[in-house]
């Protein structure tokens, strides 16, 4: 089932990266997809495989575990950055509302079995994701300079 959602996710993310009306270069678009991809692949073989603290779908190294890793994530950082409001008071509220969605993902990822904690904690990724998405405004700042 697990698969389902997430690939389902992912066509849905790129219908909409798509369509959007694009405030982002091909250039920045395809820096943070890599960027992205390597921050969200190092992170779960640090904390997946290395420190045990949550498992992917099945225990090991799957295929369709990888392509959803590197692609997945990203294509929600593209649509967050996209979209993203310049000034700070459109900002926070920004951040909050992705979030949220983010910290309700992972939940939903968790019911249909695609993330197993064994020592994580829901809240631990709330507060992976404030940094994340704090990470890739510097991240857009940083290129676009």
């Amino acid at each position: 089932m697990w698969w389902l959602a997430s690939y389902l996710a992912l066509v849905i993310n790129l219908f909409i990266i798509w369509l959007m009306p694009k405030r982002l270069t091909k250039k920045e678009i395809y820096v943070t997809w890599f960027v992205i991809a390597l921050i969200n692949l190092s992170t779960d073989v640090l904390l997946s495989l290395d420190f045990r603290l949550y498992e992917l779908a099945e225990p090991g190294v799957q295929l369709s575990v990888h392509v959803i890793e590197l692609t997945l994530g990203p294509s929600y950082g593209i649509i967050y950055l996209n979209f993203m409001p310049e000034q700070n008071r459109k900002f926070y509220p920004y951040i909050a509302a992705w979030v949220a969605y983010a910290v309700i993902f992972e939940f939903i990822m968790v019911q249909v079995d695609f993330v197993n904690y064994s020592g994580w904690k829901l809240w631990y990724s709330a507060i992976y994701y404030v940094f994340a998405y704090l990470f890739l405004r510097w991240h857009l700042y940083y290129i676009r300079k």
